[in-house]
């Protein structure tokens, strides 16, 4: 009832002015053939040991989404325009009732050209459910349900280059924190995004971002945190999206993306085994279709398939955090305009 209220008074907010209001509404069924991010060995084990699933009868789940998204322009004159955007989407797995979740964020636009413009987004994902872990402070079975929550701060400015050229640069900060018995996780991520865009004409366009960030372990030392154990790490992250549109198609657009991450981990300390001298690559290989079906109601498609490959001197590490997982998903969104003032 909370979240309902919140989104009912954020509603009330944006609708009053007389510039129309359009809002989306979306839902999506999907399945995930790995909710928990297990690793092959884990996966084996999984079937004589109901532990390393955390209590769970299962590892896979299909997945119902639903969103809402609003927009509207606060402000207009000549070329210059004043925009907001709120979003909001509840999750729910249902194999695993840790993995209901609900994420939001509101963008504030400001326009002053064609490809030309800043805005500020802030982005909450509120206790989003990894797994179970063994909570080694106080035993070693006892198993604790692993959950964060984020809050995400960016600044971006976009700026034309040339007809068929575009640029986006800016920083962000991230605020990821760990619910108790986990909160030695808590970080504070700084990084800085470039993007480059370009335009495909009569086709659709291609982009390259890079993003390079730094976490800093916020929980310092004892008492607060259990152990002394550093989990500060940087990362660098390539992503290279391709969207393709054609006139007359059955499909409205057709797409693929390449996003690879690489995390890695200052700590040195040779007790903490799982973090010392520990690298990894996280790839994410993205294909969706979109389909118009009315002039307000299309389907999406999508699919990925994610695959961490885990680098440390131990190779028992690189067993338990490498993993693969598949998911896929059918969405469908309706557009609505209200424009009576």
């Amino acid at each position: 009832m909370n979240h309902i209220a919140k989104l009912i008074l954020s509603s009330a907010v944006i609708i009053y002015g007389k510039t129309p209001l359009e809002y989306t509404f979306s839902v999506s069924n999907g399945y995930d053939n790995n909710v928990l991010r297990l690793s092959k060995n884990e996966l084996d084990r999984a079937t004589r040991n109901n532990n390393i699933l955390g209590g769970a009868s299962t590892y896979d789940s299909f997945i119902t989404r639903v969103g809402v998204i609003f927009r509207k322009d606060l402000w207009n004159f000549e070329s210059k325009s004043v925009g907001m955007k709120f979003l909001y989407s509840y999750s729910n797995n249902i194999h695993f009732h840790e993995k209901e979740y609900w994420s939001g964020g509101i963008d504030l636009t400001y326009k002053w050209g064609s490809y030309k413009n800043l805005r500020y987004s802030i982005r909450h994902l509120n206790d989003f459910y990894l797994r179970h872990y063994i909570n080694r402070d106080i035993s070693t079975n006892n198993l604790e349900p692993c959950k964060f929550s984020d809050r995400d701060q960016i600044v971006l400015i976009t700026q034309r280059m040339s007809k068929y050229i575009w640029v986006n640069f800016g920083s962000g900060y991230l605020q990821r924190y760990y619910a108790k018995p986990f909160t030695e996780f808590d970080l504070d991520i700084l990084y800085l995004r470039g993007k480059l865009n370009y335009k495909i004409q009569r086709l659709g366009s291609v982009s390259l971002q890079v993003t390079s960030g730094r976490a800093i372990s916020t929980s310092g030392g004892l008492p607060k945190r259990p152990s002394s154990f550093d989990r500060s790490y940087s990362n660098m992250e390539l992503y290279i999206p391709l969207k393709l549109r054609f006139k007359n198609h059955f499909f409205k657009e057709y797409g693929v993306s390449l996003r690879i991450d690489e995390r890695i981990y200052d700590a040195e300390n040779e007790e903490d085994v799982l973090h010392a001298g520990r690298s990894h690559i996280d790839q994410k290989y993205d294909l969706w279709i979109k389909k118009n079906i009315r002039q307000n109601i299309r389907l999406k498609l999508s699919g990925r398939y994610r695959i961490r490959k885990t680098s440390s001197a131990y190779g028992w590490v690189e067993d338990l955090k490498s993993f693969k997982q598949l998911q896929c998903a059918l969405s469908m969104e309706w557009d609505f305009v209200y424009d009576r003032y």
